[in-house]
């Protein structure tokens, strides 16, 4: 019984080893099938191609696909049709769809690098053919942290990449000399003319895609026609990872992109000639006196001021240093994010020596003191728009001090609520005066607090009129570990409309207490945590945060506005 037990078992294997090689070789069958006729239908395409009946050969094409989607052939002859009839992006993702199924096809291979180098450079392509692609490209990425008005966090990103090879810009043809472009000298047209002869292509991944387009060109002088020999291949490239990162900043916070041209595209030009400094016009960006030396903190800057000028709203005029000052508050709000975001890919916080050692390997190792320009360029105005008050004269200004009481504004707008408000408040705005763009923030407090609460954050605090036993430490964006104790008094200005609202001290640990007191039309109301106040009419007012006796220092987070529940 045992031996016939065995033959039964191996009777059975063999039936079933007899039906998998059946319905294997049946399989193979079919797909040879499905080749054959895919490989038919390719060659009919290819001879209507060559008969220029370009329509029928696209139907024939799309037909061959629902055959066998993965011979490589039809994407070939897919990618030779665009060649004649449509757009060297779309042949180039045909050619890439090819070189996925084939890596080794050289003519797709060949393809795929000519339209790379000839004529018009790609304005947009594949994450995923970048491999595919004779140009060495570096792909990174800006990420950011974003909390809501309900102090939801979330994280997100923006993804990038810019050529890292050698290139002639497309302008020139071979063996063409260097262009000759005309720099618009402070606004003037027939301004002098720069050499260049090599340019950097960077692109920006449109988000939920894996599809990169083009947005930026730098074009620079190699050493060999530089007027002072020098090589700006590594300053192109950091200033281009820059240009990438700020645009992603700006998308993400801002909902703004740089316009460019037609097709989207900024040129950067680094000039050798014109007065040290840097300009926007026409949508283009230009950096003069290149070969006079900056450090990367300055180059960084003077990027961060001309995409203010792009991706802004203007505000002015101003009598100096310059008639609008978006540029002035572009480089503020950029350099800030560039320290937040620094500050959280470190996991340490701004600032922090692990903070700033990740600021310095984006820089090639080059150091960048960040912190002593937010502590020296962003928290004075802050400072200096809480001094002067919400309705001081300077808002009627147009001299150098109230462009700072603007540039103050903005920077506790952010500090106050999050990049995200102050974008809506730059967005809102009626008009380029200083008092517009306060009085959009004042429409957009009364609509959030229709609907929902308002949260003031403490980094927003009023340090002068304060009075804390343990200073805050400055952070990217707005004071960090706003510290209160018993004696402590932490002041934070707020604008109210009309109507009851309840204020809640928002701290570390929930359980601590806080008391609370506002000053409202000349009536002094107090209470502990949580506490309603009427307001007569709109306007700003100053709410002051104390310690309890009974605890110890707390971390104040900041203070929640809600209307009031009824009595």
């Amino acid at each position: 019984m045992p031996d016939s037990g065995f033959s039964y078992l191996s009777a059975s294997r063999r039936v079933t080893i007899s039906l998998v090689v059946v319905m294997t070789l049946s399989c193979s069958l079919c797909v040879s099938a499905d080749r054959r006729q895919a490989a038919d239908l390719t060659q009919q395409a290819q001879e209507l191609i060559a008969a220029e009946d370009y329509q029928l050969a696209r139907q024939v094409l799309t037909q061959a696909i629902a055959a066998d989607d993965h011979y490589s052939e039809i994407y070939v002859s897919l990618g030779y049709l665009e060649e004649l009839t449509g757009t060297k992006e779309q042949a180039l993702a045909y050619y890439g769809r090819a070189l996925q199924l084939k890596p080794d096809h050289a003519y797709a291979r060949q393809r795929f690098r000519h339209l790379f180098f000839a004529g018009r450079f790609p304005r947009w392509v594949s994450l995923d053919l970048i491999k595919y692609s004779p140009v060495s490209v570096v792909v990174d990425s800006c990420q950011v942290t974003l909390t809501d008005a309900v102090g939801r966090v979330r994280s997100d990103q923006r993804r990038f990449a810019y050529s890292t090879s050698l290139l002639f810009p497309e302008e020139m043809g071979r063996g063409d000399p260097a262009l000759r472009i005309r720099i618009p000298a402070a606004g003037q047209a027939a301004g002098p003319t720069t050499v260049v002869n090599r340019v950097i292509y960077g692109w920006q991944m449109t988000p939920d895609t894996n599809t990169l387009h083009l947005r930026f060109a730098l074009y620079y002088p190699s050493a060999t026609v530089s007027s002072a020999g020098k090589d700006y291949s590594q300053l192109s490239r950091l200033l281009m990872h820059m240009l990438l990162r700020f645009a992603g900043y700006g998308d993400i916070y801002l909902g703004r992109q740089p316009p460019g041209d037609e097709e989207g595209l900024v040129r950067v030009y680094l000039c050798e000639d014109g007065p040290t400094g840097a300009e926007q016009y026409e949508h283009n960006i230009y950096l003069y006196d290149v070969a006079q030396g900056r450090s990367v903190l300055e180059w960084t800057r003077e990027i961060a001021h001309e995409l203010g000028h792009a991706l802004l709203p203007p505000v002015g005029r101003f009598d100096e240093p310059e008639p609008w000052g978006n540029g002035e508050l572009g480089e503020r709000l950029f350099l800030q994010w560039l320290a937040a975001e620094a500050g959280q890919v470190s996991g340490y916080g701004w600032p922090s020596p692990p903070a700033e050692d990740t600021l310095a390997a984006l820089c090639s190792g080059q150091s960048m003191d960040l912190h002593s320009y937010i502590t020296d360029q962003c928290r004075p105005l802050l400072d200096f728009w809480l001094r002067e008050g919400p309705e001081s004269p300077l808002i009627a200004g147009a001299g150098r001090k109230s462009l700072d009481y603007f540039l103050g504004f903005c920077l506790w707008v952010q500090a106050a609520h999050g990049p995200r408000l102050l974008a809506q408040v730059l967005d809102a705005s009626s008009g380029t005066s200083i008092p517009d763009f306060g009085e959009s923030y004042q429409t957009i407090v009364r609509q959030r607090l229709a609907s929902d609460q308002l949260f003031v954050r403490a980094g927003a605090v009023h340090l002068p009129n304060s009075h804390l036993n343990q200073m805050p430490n400055e952070g990217a964006l707005a004071r960090r570990e706003v510290m209160v104790g018993p004696q402590d008094v932490a002041v934070l200005p707020v604008f109210l409309p009309a109507g009851v609202w309840q204020v809640t001290a928002v701290c570390q640990p929930d359980d601590a207490q806080l008391h609370l007191v506002v000053q409202i039309d000349q009536q002094r109301v107090e209470a502990m945590d949580k506490i309603s106040v009427a307001v007569g009419k709109d306007g700003w007012h100053q709410i002051q945060i104390m310690g309890a006796p009974d605890w110890d220092t707390v971390q104040l987070e900041g203070i929640a506005i809600a209307a009031a529940p009824p009595a």
